[in-house]
């Protein structure tokens, strides 16, 4: 299957996240910042390890956005080329085909689209879209945990509710075996992976960021877009 209409959207996701974790590289391999010498007394120029790791934690919001962005616009798309599931699980009697603008209203209302996590928006895939339209099921499950991981940190890191944070506590104990830390020292721990064949080191930070990745590949793959 083939929706050239969605070749942009993979396009523009793909060169947001390097765009995204272009910055961050630069940022980490920054030692100090260039101001001009009636500023350099007023700020420090050195550019010090916490402040990177406050610049880590924040792209996790937009890291989560650019996802979400990708998500909706997929969803959207696959529900216009066929509402049979999606009015069956209503049980309303719809056209078959409906515009993408009609469709975004049946799955965010006047609101906007929302998932918890991966396994919220593979269910509602599952439930509202037609098999041959739903791409989210190509996510593999190893995958999805990572995102899901991601997901717990953004959590914490717009809320800082104890809600929040009890999840996060969970995710560090199972199964990386840790007490509660701040989001930007977990990012920046230094891991193993080990990616087609090759293996390395790198940041935490990276491991999620491939897994964002690697899900919309393998949607786009299933879509016919790549």
């Amino acid at each position: 299957m083939r929706i050239p209409s969605l070749k942009a959207e993979f396009d523009n996701f793909f060169a947001s996240m390097t765009q995204h974790t272009d910055l961050l590289v630069k940022i980490i391999k920054t030692t100090r910042i260039i101001l001009p010498p009636h500023e350099e007394k007023e700020i420090l120029t050195k550019f010090l390890q916490s402040e990177k790791k406050q610049i880590h934690e924040a792209f996790v919001l937009k890291i989560c956005a650019t996802w979400e962005i990708l998500a909706e616009n997929i969803f959207v798309e696959c529900l216009s080329r066929n509402t049979s599931k999606y009015a069956a699980s209503k049980g309303f009697i719809l056209p078959r085909k409906l515009t993408k603008n009609t469709c975004k209203g049946l799955i965010s209302g006047l609101s906007y689209f929302v998932f918890r996590n991966m396994q919220d928006l593979q269910g509602k895939a599952n439930k509202f879209l037609e098999d041959h339209y739903n791409p989210f099921k190509e996510v593999p499950n190893d995958v999805s945990k990572k995102i899901d991981e991601f997901y717990q940190i953004r959590n914490y890191i717009a809320h800082r509710s104890d809600t929040a944070k009890q999840s996060l506590k969970r995710t560090y104990k199972y199964p990386y075996k840790m007490r509660f830390r701040p989001p930007g020292s977990f990012l920046f721990d230094i891991v193993e992976f080990i990616e087609s064949g090759e293996s390395g080191k790198e940041l935490r930070f990276a491991n999620y960021t491939k897994a964002f990745e690697k899900a919309a590949d393998e949607m786009a793959m299933f879509l016919g877009i790549r």
